[in-house]
């Protein structure tokens, strides 16, 4: 990559913190992608080696994010107008997936902790555990540093408290009364470490490359694939499609409980840390909520 284009990066990363406050794992990953492009030299103003640059790329799950990360990119770089709207304009769209939508499996506590108990390493049990208990994304659990699990009393009785630093490095303040789940938290940071500052985070086998923040967002990735695939065999051995449920499912079971309980929108917004109302919406109308209260309503 040329001195100019290196200069280039390193700008368009500033300006991603600046203009769209990406979490680091995001801004990991849009600067991979530029690094790429930016190694074959391109003219910044050739409309034809951004679409190439696209069409090779489209084979690829997640070509979608090429295509998000191109079109930032010619924002940042492209001072001209008229020229920028040119790109923008006629950057080669991927194809959308016109595949049904799986319905997402909603588990009761039973049927949550039947699934925990199949998964075979004893971090990701704990991972499940304060997954069900707070609704915490697990990318956040592994993100938990050193000094963030604080014991403290709340009316006599003992609470964990999590300091949770989430996605746009929106932090959420979340706890755990649940006894029994308190002590398996405890239990685990006690006698259990990760890489040095990390309760969960595990190095890998694998020689990790590039500075202190890509090592890190590499070890998350790393964990959270072996999270996920202990997951996908516990819900195989439960007669559970592993396609039916992944991680993100105990956010949303979690979800469904706080609404069968409160009702209330701004409590299930509040307790997701959602910034925008309309994504807690979401929550609700995937999973049949609104309408499943509706019909109640109406047939009573």
């Amino acid at each position: 990559m040329m001195k100019s284009h290196i200069m280039d990066s390193a700008m368009f990363q500033q300006w991603l913190i600046d203009k769209r406050g990406l979490a680091d794992s995001s801004l990991y990953q849009y600067i991979q992608v530029i690094n790429r492009f930016l190694a074959t030299d391109p003219n910044l103003e050739d409309l034809e080696l951004y679409n190439n640059f696209l069409i090779k790329y489209t084979r690829k799950k997640r070509s979608s994010h090429y295509y998000s990360i191109l079109k930032a990119f010619v924002e940042f770089e492209i001072s001209d107008a008229s020229l920028k709207n040119k790109i923008i304009n006629n950057l080669i769209k991927p194809p959308e997936r016109r595949d049904i939508v799986r319905e997402r499996k909603h588990l009761q506590e039973d049927q949550l902790m039947e699934v925990i108990n199949y998964l075979d390493k004893h971090k990701h049990r704990v991972l499940a555990v304060i997954q069900m208990l707070t609704g915490v994304r697990a990318g956040d659990i592994l993100r938990l540093k050193d000094g963030d699990i604080i014991p403290e009393v709340y009316e006599n009785k003992p609470v964990l408290k999590l300091n949770i630093l989430g996605k746009r490095k929106k932090r959420n303040v979340v706890f755990i009364h649940d006894e029994v789940g308190q002590k398996i938290v405890m239990d685990y940071i006690t006698f259990n470490s990760g890489i040095p500052g990390y309760y969960f985070l595990e190095k890998s086998k694998f020689n990790v490359k590039g500075n202190d923040i890509h090592k890190i967002n590499n070890l998350m990735k790393m964990n959270y694939i072996w999270f996920w695939r202990d997951l996908k065999q516990a819900t195989n051995m439960i007669g559970l499609d592993y396609k039916d449920f992944a991680t993100h499912d105990f956010r949303r079971c979690f979800a469904r409980r706080v609404w069968e309980k409160y009702k209330d929108i701004n409590v299930l917004q509040s307790l997701l840390n959602h910034t925008d109302p309309k994504v807690t919406l979401r929550y609700l109308e995937q999973s049949g909520l609104k309408n499943i209260d509706y019909h109640y309503e109406m047939q009573k």
